[in-house]
Parts: C-alpha cells; sequence; structure tokens
C-alpha cells in the first residue's frame, strides 16, 4: 500500500523540481533560462504549488492600530504576500520584515535564477512598505544599504536595526546515536563540518585540503555533518568515493540535536571555510562549547567570532592543508575559549533584544 503524499510535501517536491531544472538551464542553456524567468516573473513569480490554500473556517486576522506585523520567515517565498502586508499596513499595522541574509541577491552564482528573481522582486515590493527592517548581523544590515543604493531604493529604506537570533540548543535528553558516538570513540577527535551541503559552504576547499594530507600519509579524520541542499550533486559523489576508498572521512546527513552537540564536545576543531553567510551560527555554537574554530576570513565571521578564531583565506586549500598538518602533528595549538565564555542566546533574551531594537528604530521615525 502507498502512504499518501500530503500536500505540503508535495509542494516542497514541487519547488524542488523547480528549482533544479532552472539551475540546470542556467548550467546548459542560459538564454532560455532568461526567456523562462522573464516570463515566470511577468506572469507573478513563482506559483504556490499549493502552500497557500486556505484553512477552512479559520478566523480572519484584523489588526489594531499600533500592531507590529513581524515577518520572521522567508516571506520572499511566499507568492502572495503583498495583499495581505497591504491590509494589515491599511489597518494601522507596523511592518517590520526580519532579514536573514542578501545571499540570493549579492550571490546569485549559488541559487536559482528564478528564486533570486523573486527575492529581488519582494525586496523592491517590501522595502517602501516597512515602517523598519531587522537584520540578523552588522554584515547583513550592510549588504541590505548596498542593495538599497544599488537598486536605486535608498529613500526607500526604512531605518534598520539588528539583533542576533536565540542560538542556545535545546539540552539534548537523550544520547547521540550508536554509529555518531562510535565516531567520537576511543579518544578520536576527527575535524567537523557543520552546515547544509551547498556550493557556498565550500566543502571543496576543506576535501582538497583533506586529500594533500590524506596523500601524503596522514591519518586525520574528518567528519560532515549537513543535510542535502542544492547543486550539491558533485560533491555527494565525491563523499561517497572518499568513503569507497577508505579513507577517514565521514558524512552524517541526518544528525540529531544529541548527535550535533556530541560532535561538537568532541571534535577536535570546526572548520566553517564558507564563501557567504548571513550570520555564522555554527561558529558560535562551536565556541561555546569550547571547541576550537578555523573559518573563512569573510566580514560576518569576523563579527562573529573575533578575536577566538583562526582565519583562513578563501580558495587556497594548500594553506589550509598546511594548518591542519601543523594542528595535527601538534606544532600548532588551537586555544579554545573556556566553556561558557562565549555566550549563547536563549529566545527569551533574543526576544527581548528584539523588542528593544523595534523600540529604538520605531523612535526614529
Amino acid at each position: 500500500m502507498v502512504a499518501p503524499v500530503s500536500a505540503f510535501s508535495l509542494a516542497r517536491h514541487l519547488r524542488s523540481t523547480a528549482r533544479r531544472i532552472d539551475e540546470w538551464l542556467r548550467d546548459h542553456a542560459p538564454a532560455v533560462d532568461r526567456l523562462l524567468t522573464r516570463a515566470v516573473m511577468a506572469a507573478g513569480g513563482i506559483p504556490a504549488f499549493g502552500q497557500q490554500k486556505p484553512v477552512a473556517g479559520g478566523p480572519a486576522i484584523a489588526f489594531r492600530q499600533g500592531d507590529v506585523l513581524l515577518l520572521a520567515d522567508a516571506t520572499w517565498m511566499i507568492p502572495r504576500w503583498q495583499p495581505a502586508v497591504e491590509s494589515a499596513k491599511a489597518q494601522g499595522s507596523r511592518i517590520v520584515p526580519l532579514i536573514h541574509d542578501l545571499l540570493p541577491w549579492s550571490h546569485s552564482q549559488f541559487f536559482a535564477p528564478l528564486f533570486c528573481a523573486q527575492f529581488t522582486r519582494w525586496l523592491h515590493n517590501m522595502l517602501p512598505l516597512a515602517d523598519a527592517v531587522i537584520c540578523n548581523s552588522l554584515a547583513t544590515a550592510a549588504a541590505l544599504e548596498q542593495f538599497a543604493s544599488a537598486e536605486g531604493l535608498a529613500d526607500a529604506l526604512p531605518p534598520v536595526g539588528v539583533f542576533s537570533p536565540g542560538s542556545r540548543p535545546t539540552v539534548a535528553v537523550a544520547a547521540p546515536r550508536p554509529e555518531v558516538a562510535a565516531i567520537f570513540a576511543d579518544g578520536v577527535q576527527p575535524f567537523l563540518m557543520v552546515g547544509t551541503i551547498e556550493p557556498r559552504k565550500n566543502h571543496g576547499l576543506v576535501l582538497d585540503a583533506f586529500e594533500r594530507l590524506w596523500a601524503a600519509g596522514g591519518p586525520t579524520p574528518l567528519t560532515v555533518i549537513g543535510r542535502r541542499g542544492w547543486q550539491c550533486e558533485a560533491t555527494l559523489r565525491r563523499f561517497a568515493s572518499l568513503a569507497a576508498a577508505g579513507k577517514p572521512f565521514t558524512h552524517i546527513g541526518d544528525a540529531t540535536d544529541a548527535d550535533l552537540q556530541h560532535a561538537y564536545r568532541h571534535a577536535r576543531c570546526l572548520i566553517f571555510p564558507s564563501i557567504a553567510e548571513g550570520f555564522g551560527l555554527p561558529i558560535v555554537e562551536a565556541l561555546a562549547q569550547g571547541l576550537p574554530v578555523i573559518a573563512s576570513d569573510i566580514p560576518v565571521h569576523r563579527e562573529a567570532g573575533g578575536d577566538l578564531v583562526t582565519y583562513i583565506p578563501l580558495g587556497d586549500p594548500s594553506h589550509l592543508a598546511s594548518v591542519l598538518k601543523s594542528i595535527a602533528d601538534g606544532s600548532t595549538v588551537l586555544k579554545a575559549p573556556s566553556t561558557g565564555k562565549v555566550h549563547l542566546l536563549t529566545w527569551a533574551e533574543s526576544a527581548a533584544a528584539l523588542r528593544a531594537e523595534l523600540d529604538r528604530l520605531f523612535a526614529l521615525r
């Protein structure tokens, strides 16, 4: 008997399929992709694929003067967001989008063109409606100002604030799965990567560096934790090839919270070599657990890690291999912060900071 497919699962599958087709056209038939993108955007943008079906009998939402409509999720992926926001604003609500990054605009090479076009249109339409904008980092706020300047929207940009999202993990009540615990058993301390498998996370740089170490006879193990993302088929094939060749490499694509916390507590070092990020949560998570961090030298990583992180240049696997070799042979000792030195915000603390930032921004209007 075949289990029924939920509307949500079907919608997610359709959107994933559309993204993959768009990426293939971008790489193999760019002229066709440009025509497709223009046609879809002219027709109103990426369709909802059933995600917008109203709940039968659900109460209508009424707003009052002075209410705040905080758009905390990826509103740009909701095709009919604008009428709802305009209705709330007409009833006296103040509109505040939370922007996690501007990567579909600033680093469009890592995303499907249709999704980049939809994101850019959303920003163009959202900023004139917004009474304030909240960003998750100073780097994201700076990128938003660059967007507004480049897109002719500087005069439409409302006050911009910054707050840090909650990042303290739920206390793991369960032990890690046996197969995960085994990776770190008997004092083995692999180097660790954490993040979705997608091009901007820069897994290729780390794999190139480790292959240099392994070719020289080093047994240094590497563990990658991250679910499948997009444009990742070549990376996943490389993962499988390394495992089949017997290299000291493991990929965990379905880590639980307990698995992740166990990895942070028992790994040798976190390597976070992203080309672009909106915040860089694994950096602060690792530092809070007392785990040393090596990260790519980009502004948002310095914002997250300060002087507690070892920074490496982008695009230089030889440099990273040299750093790793010196760590492995003991000639370089990474000094991690003591556990508790880096404070992870609870969501209650984060919400209080957000409320204070909103009050500050509204006072500027």
